[in-house]
């Protein structure tokens, strides 16, 4: 096998029925979810993993937009609220398009930074359950 590899150029990000990729300049899905405690009994086969909750999170770095609806306003308006995602990564190649989609719940960012220098913002939106994964 040899080695495949590819650079991140293209998303498509639907939170709470806006596309948001426009914006974004760094993105992670993290899966935080903790390993299970191992469990061990004097049967032969007396070895379990304790089953643990999901814990995931989406992190984003992004372009500030304070217009009526843009990025930072909507974020701000909708703090609290529960509302769906869909991210498409690598949507532009066949094969490799894969989707993750669920819910997740908002968060306003925080305002602010150094002199002349251009604005983001960077938030972690954590997801409700675990986010689905397909290939469309």
């Amino acid at each position: 096998m040899s080695l495949h590899n590819r650079k991140l150029k293209v998303i498509t990000l639907d939170i709470g029925g806006t596309n948001r990729e426009c914006q974004i300049s760094n993105w992670q899905l993290n899966n935080n979810s903790e390993d299970g405690e191992k469990l061990y009994s004097y049967c032969p086969d007396g070895e379990a993993v304790e089953e643990t909750d999901p814990d995931y999170s989406l992190d984003l770095t992004f372009f500030s937009d304070w217009t009526s609806g843009g990025i930072s306003d909507w974020f701000v308006l909708h703090d609290g609220e529960t509302v769906t995602f869909q991210l498409d990564h690598h949507p532009d190649i066949v094969g490799e398009h894969v989707r993750y989609n669920g819910s997740l719940v908002v968060k306003a960012p925080n305002v602010g930074g150094e002199i002349k220098t251009t604005e983001t913002q960077e938030i972690t939106l954590q997801c409700v359950g675990k986010p689905a994964y397909s290939r469309p």
